[in-house]
């Protein structure tokens, strides 16, 4: 049985991989950063976080990948000063500039979008960011010279001509070369063979459907097998090199896209610049590192208790673990704390209900998390060595970390709201028509609310031509929705329940080939044309409600997990004295009920 399942993360927390910058010499030893942190850094319901708790847990959670960056720091320092080489920085803001006005920004713009998009301050921007950029630029001489045939390259890449295919991803040869069979028979099988058999979930619910692929943007033999592909012909099997059997099957072929190379030619340049600072990066670090003796410490019981209070030796020269853990604070301090904060919300819930969670209760999440969400072993066992590097290698934690801060909230949250949880017969007929009942099947364009009047426009285009070719085209014109655009209108397909009952009742409403009147969803105005119903798939309930009741069982529990947090939180007493916010609800509360008592006793 497939069905959409809904992930709760409770502590999200921002990792930023950078370049560092290269400012001074070199010497003996790093000078500290200078910070104005309070030795009380927040309370928490009478509970205080301290600084040297915060600085503990900045430094656990990202000193390792710290360090690396600040060695990298001192390589650059060093080999620049030995190369008289300088950054200045007027030439610092000249690249800003620049970069600004690739994507047609002001500068101030520019930098005011970094810092609310992504907590980037202008001076993080600067230094983190730009100057190391300029400096390795400078240290890698011609490497980083862009020519006209990149530039080219890069613009066929983005706009250049284009297939559209769509694609079946599987596990084995065996698989692959049965369904290749089938399909090499009965072409036209293609999408729901992709919606019942690809492992691919990003592209399964569009039945296959991928985005166009242009020159120079994928594998070169995948480049050249799609590109041979004539419209409605099947490849042949692709041995993909993570043990996947990919089939392809070409519907079109798209013309270049008629864009004036010189209005784009500084984000190309940008892009380009981009891929190769970070390729020649690590030309440049291994060059310089092959000739540095560099010893790293930190995460070296033994060696940490020889050299206490060092992180690193590079050359002869330290770099300790207060700088280390002060770069840390100052980097990550005010989102770490945030994450320390609302964990310590959950632990006082805990400590209230006497709810304790054990290793063994952490490591029994994680299995059931494995069962869930990966195939399991040839021997029936689940996969946690897999799930653990996946879950560790994509949030860039380790493996303490991630059981600490993310299983542990997540079960601890479970066990508190545990009793808030209900599965009703009403819960699992929903959820049997949601996944198994009549489904509709339909193009879809979207619009920005504010863009009323094009909506409007596109609508009567659409509606002179009611095909489902002319309907693509629209898409893949004017939808704002990049999905929808990229897929040429392709959505999964519209069941009941499935939580847009506006959407919902219009493409219930339409018959094969019809097209939609423009209806509001959230922010944004949409255009749908039928294509058609896929009929239930299985029409007994019971065949299914098991897993109806432990799906729908774990929807509701992540939906009661968020509210139950959420009201945890609201109802806490907060002071964050980093960032200066105060809250504590029940004295707002009784200044609200004073106030009110006051007003009344003056009216009467």
């Amino acid at each position: 049985m497939r069905v959409n399942r809904l992930f709760f993360v409770l502590l999200p927390f921002f990792l930023f991989v950078l370049l560092l910058s290269e400012r001074a010499k070199a010497q003996k030893e790093v000078l500290p950063v200078v910070l104005e942190i309070p030795e009380i850094v927040a309370e928490v319901n009478g509970d205080k976080i301290t600084k040297t708790d915060l600085a503990a847990e900045c430094l656990r959670l990202h000193g390792m990948e710290e360090l690396k960056d600040l060695v990298k720091k001192f390589l650059i320092q060093f080999e620049c000063s030995r190369r008289n080489i300088t950054i200045t920085q007027q030439e610092i803001n000249n690249e800003v500039e620049r970069m600004a006005k690739a994507f047609k920004f002001s500068t101030q713009e520019w930098l005011d979008l970094l810092e609310k998009e992504r907590g980037m301050t202008p001076e993080m921007y600067m230094e983190d960011i730009i100057r190391p950029i300029l400096a390795i630029g400078k240290l890698a001489g011609s490497k980083m010279n862009i020519t006209e045939e990149e530039i080219q390259r890069e613009m066929n890449a983005r706009y250049g001509a284009a297939v559209q295919v769509r694609q079946i991803v599987l596990g084995s040869r065996k698989d692959a070369e049965k369904i290749w069979s089938d399909l090499k028979t009965n072409p036209e099988s293609f999408p729901s063979v992709a919606k019942n058999w690809s492992l691919d979930p990003a592209s399964q619910p569009y039945g296959g459907l991928i985005h166009p692929i242009r020159r120079g943007t994928v594998n070169s033999e995948v480049e050249k097998i799609v590109f041979d592909l004539k419209a409605g012909e099947i490849s042949p099997i692709v041995e993909w090199p993570a043990g996947q059997f990919l089939i392809f099957r070409c519907e079109q072929h798209l013309q270049p896209q008629n864009i004036d190379k010189e209005k784009v030619r500084e984000q190309l340049i940008t892009k380009i610049r981009d891929m190769k600072t970070r390729s020649t990066a690590e030309d440049v670090f291994h060059e310089l590192q092959s000739r540095a003796q560099i010893e790293v410490v930190f995460g070296n019981p033994a060696r940490m208790a020889q050299v206490p209070g060092v992180a690193a030796i590079v050359n002869g020269q330290n770099i300790s673990q207060k700088y280390l853990s002060d770069v840390c604070l100052k980097r990550y301090g005010k989102n770490v704390l945030n994450d320390m904060i609302s964990k310590l919300v959950v632990e006082q819930a805990c400590r209230k209900q006497n709810i304790v969670i054990t290793d063994a209760d952490i490591d029994r999440e994680i299995r059931e998390m494995a069962i869930k969400y990966l195939p399991l072993r040839q021997d029936g066992s689940p996969n946690i060595e897999r799930w653990m590097k996946m879950k560790t290698e994509e949030s860039r934690m380790s493996s303490e970390v991630y059981r600490t801060n993310t299983v542990w909230p997540v079960l601890a949250l479970k066990r508190l709201s545990r009793s808030l949880v209900q599965v009703t017969e009403e819960d699992i007929q929903r959820g049997f028509e949601s996944n198994f009942g009549k489904k509709v099947r339909c193009l879809a364009i979207v619009f920005d609310l504010k863009d009323q009047r094009r909506a409007q426009e596109v609508w009567e285009m659409a509606n002179r031509n009611r095909t489902s070719e002319n309907f693509a085209q629209l898409a893949e014109k004017y939808s704002m929705d990049p999905k929808s655009r990229t897929s040429r209108g392709v959505i999964p397909p519209i069941s009941r329940y499935s939580g847009q009952p506006t959407l919902e009742n219009e493409a219930f409403g339409l018959l094969p080939n019809e097209l939609s009147q423009i209806i509001q969803v959230d922010e944004s105005w949409v255009i749908l044309y039928c294509l058609g119903y896929d009929e239930p798939t299985i029409t007994d309930i019971n065949e299914v409600k098991t897993d109806l009741v432990a799906d729908i069982f774990e929807k509701k529990q992540n939906i009661a997990v968020a509210k139950y947090y959420e009201n945890l939180f609201n109802r806490a007493a907060i002071d964050n004295y980093l960032t200066g916010e105060s809250r504590n609800p029940e004295i707002e509360k009784a200044i609200r009920k004073a106030e009110t008592t006051q007003q009344t006793t003056e009216i009467k």
